[in-house]
């Protein structure tokens, strides 16, 4: 069992740490800018940790169960045991044994401490939004407070000042434009919001009149943040009420949901024992397995079992079996497998000499083959074929860890609607590089790490140094190599991703999120064109380029519309231009408002978005929306932090695997393998916890873009600069 214990831990701790690394860059920006301490952000990260055990405890076992045992068969172990008689089935009892105590530990933090931690992740949430309402504004993106709608050009990094705002009110139907905002709480329901220097304009088609005002007082009756979901509310439910759910709820809907979510919590810890007997299957049956191959298996095999959960859902809520049936199918499926790899008898002992007969046939030939001559190079080339296969592999293992992490994080959003396995497969595809740019530069990591420890572990470097070979010039390959990969990073943050994330997001939006006859149409629509313009629909449906009540503001420098267009109906002709029906152009300044004349047509562009996210941006795209913020006077530091950091980002490629190839050759004392590998990935966490904080600080105005930006890259250099002196 100890043999298990160790890989399984790092199992969990490595899944575990891909998920709140990944939310610690929302945490910093909490810390920074929004007002609330360490404590608060710890409180936070302990709440998602309970839950996110829970969940992936299973497959820790998994993959710890495979390497261990993997293991345990690369240095001959299994093998000496079933020739001195012990049967490779002995080895199910011990891992049986663990997977059920470790299944015990699952069924506490199922059944009970991850509820807990979800309602009290809420409840913290909540008090945070109730402390500082502009917790989750964003500049550019509308927001929707019980119908009424706010959008801000610019938003301070604490959230609470405003700059450029226009609030939609439903009823009377007003829409008020203001130079700047404040937003004040009032209780745990509402905020008061300020606004200053403005003017007020009725809806269309009342277009006779303007008020202008020098403070106005608006109550916000809701939070931005949405409300919470009914999966989400059954997540932390405790048992108690669950069942009380399921025999009581009029909703048959909410009483199936409540039932799924009641099997799911015993369902998912007891996949520790299918897992554990499967491994002992793998290995049993498998006459080459190694950690590496079990590492891999125990991937493959998770993306399976997600794949089947998936499928089991599915088939719940189309009615066609029943919830235990469908919530159990993948551990029955899971333990037949594994049943049916041990059944046949002559597998469970492996005795063969073919390897030594190969091994001394193979040292006859080697006495009689002739040496080759010896080429330059020979131990970079050396270095680069043992180099490669393992950026493969740590490429490989990075990707689907980080993809079984996001696929963990969205199963619950995926059964709430129904999505189908197309649905999920078409998502993926789209988001799949995204992930990729993520995992590049932690896979050249991870790849030099385990290169340079498996020469130092076969004593090569030692071999190395005891020639008189220079260790440096020799892993000369490993930089180089990585090197390479910037231009390709950099092609991929700046031409794919930006795409290919704009189309997940759509398809999340409009085809999971959205379905039924009127799933692409979208009401009381408002987005910006750039800083000049400013457009608002009633209805609006993008894919047949249809839109009704469409009112076109053209802007001034002080964000206060000059005017305005209204027409009934507007068309997509091509090119992002729309036909307008019976468009009508009214004049707004201090006088009053007059009749202006118009043209039947404007540029909408295609498809208009409530949100801007500067992940679908390139650096092109970026810098044209640093021009327009800054000539309409409104601070464009975000954009340009942001524009720094895809910059900045592909460099990372090179200085992340060269500073772990010279901490690894640093000496005397040299490090060991496994401090070589501990210190790597304590290097890459740290990088990407440091670009968030100088991230926030840029935000923050406390960092200039430039540093804040580049700033991470700056300190891996000055780091790298430093090892390499210390290895001359």
């Amino acid at each position: 069992m100890r043999e298990l214990i160790r890989p399984t831990v790092i199992a969990l701790a490595g899944l575990s740490a891909l998920v709140l690394t990944k939310d610690m860059l929302g945490f910093s920006d909490l810390v920074i800018n929004r007002g609330f301490g360490l404590s608060a952000v710890a409180t936070i990260a302990f709440y998602e940790l309970l839950p996110l055990l829970s969940q992936t405890l299973p497959f820790a076992v998994l993959v710890g169960a495979l390497v261990g045992l993997g293991r345990l068969t690369s240095d001959f172990e299994i093998l000496s045991m079933e020739a001195a008689g012990i049967s490779g089935r002995r080895l199910v009892d011990p891992v049986c044994t663990y997977t059920t105590a470790l299944m015990v530990i699952g069924l506490l933090l199922s059944l009970f401490a991850a509820p807990w931690a979800t309602r009290s992740l809420t409840a913290t949430l909540q008090r945070m939004a109730t402390e500082n309402p502009g917790l989750s504004l964003r500049s550019g993106t509308v927001y929707d407070f019980s119908q009424v709608k706010m959008v801000a050009r610019e938003v301070s990094a604490r959230g609470d000042q405003l700059r450029g705002v226009l609030l939609w009110i439903p009823e009377p139907g007003q829409i008020i434009f203001a130079e700047r905002g404040e937003l004040i709480p009032l209780n745990t329901k509402t905020t008061q919001l300020a606004l200053y220097d403005g003017v007020m304009l009725p809806a269309p088609p009342q277009r006779n009149e303007e008020t202008r005002f020098g403070t106005y007082y608006h109550t916000l009756q809701e939070s931005p943040a949405p409300p919470q979901k009914e999966v989400e509310l059954l997540a932390g439910a405790p048992i108690g009420e669950l069942r009380t759910i399921i025999t009581t709820a009029s909703d048959p809907r909410t009483a199936l949901r409540a039932q799924v979510e009641w099997q799911r919590r015993i369902a998912y810890p007891a996949a520790a024992i299918a897992f554990g007997l499967l491994a002992v299957a793998l290995v049993v049956v498998s006459r080459r397995f190694s950690r590496a191959a079990g590492g891999v298996s125990g991937l493959i095999a998770t993306v399976v079992y997600y794949g089947l959960t998936q499928l089991g859902e599915g088939l719940i809520y189309a009615g066609l079996v029943a919830v235990w049936c469908g919530v159990w199918a993948p551990n029955i499926l899971v333990v037949f497998f594994a049943l049916l790899l041990l059944w046949p008898r002559g597998r469970w002992i492996v005795l063969s000499h073919k390897a030594s007969r190969d091994s001394t046939t193979g040292a006859e030939h080697a006495q009689a083959r002739p040496i080759p001559p010896i080429g330059r190079y020979v131990l970079q080339r050396y270095v680069a074929r043992q180099y490669l296969p393992l950026l493969l592999l740590s490429l490989g293992l990075l990707f689907v860890g980080y993809l079984l992490v996001d696929v963990l994080e969205r199963l619950q959003w995926f059964a709430r609607h129904q999505a189908s396995a197309f649905d999920v497969l078409r998502f993926y595809g789209a988001r799949s590089p995204l992930l990729l740019s993520r995992v590049l530069p932690m896979a050249l990591l991870l790849a030099t790490a385990l290169t340079v420890s498996l020469l130092s572990a076969n004593r090569e470097i030692t071999a190395m140094r005891a020639c008189g070979v220079a260790v440096a010039r020799a892993l000369t390959p490993i930089p180089l190599i990585a090197a390479l990969f910037i231009p390709g990073s950099f092609w991929l943050n700046e031409e794919i991703v930006p795409q290919t994330n704009a189309h997940a997001d759509q398809l999340k939006d409009e085809e999971i999120k959205n379905k039924g006859p009127e799933a692409d149409l979208k009401r009381q629509m408002i987005w910006y064109q750039d800083n000049t313009h400013l457009y608002q629909a009633t209805q609006l449906n993008p894919k047949l380029g249809e839109a009704q009540g469409l009112s076109i503001y053209e802007l001034g420098e002080n964000g206060l519309p000059i005017s305005r267009t209204d027409a009934r109906v507007a068309r997509h002709v091509g090119n992002g231009v729309w036909e307008l029906t019976d468009p009508v152009r009214i004049g707004i300044s201090d006088q009053g408002l007059q009749i202006l004349p118009t043209t039947s047509q404007a540029q909408l562009c295609e498809a208009p978005s409530t949100t801007l996210d500067t992940m679908h941006l390139n650096a092109r795209q970026l810098t044209t929306a640093i021009r327009d913020a800054e000539a309409s006077g409104y601070d464009a530091a975000p954009y340009r932090v942001d524009f720094h950091t895809k910059l900045a980002a592909p460099v990372a490629c090179f200085l992340l695997p060269t500073i772990a190839l010279f901490f690894a050759i640093t000496g005397p004392p040299f490090p060991g393998p496994a401090t070589t590998i501990l210190v790597s990935s304590g290097l890459g966490v740290g990088y990407i916890l440091l670009s968030g904080v100088s991230t926030s600080l840029g935000y923050g105005a406390i960092l200039p873009p430039v540093l804040a930006g580049w700033g991470p890259a700056l300190l891996l250099a000055v780091l790298a600069l430093v090892l390499a002196s210390r290895n001359r």
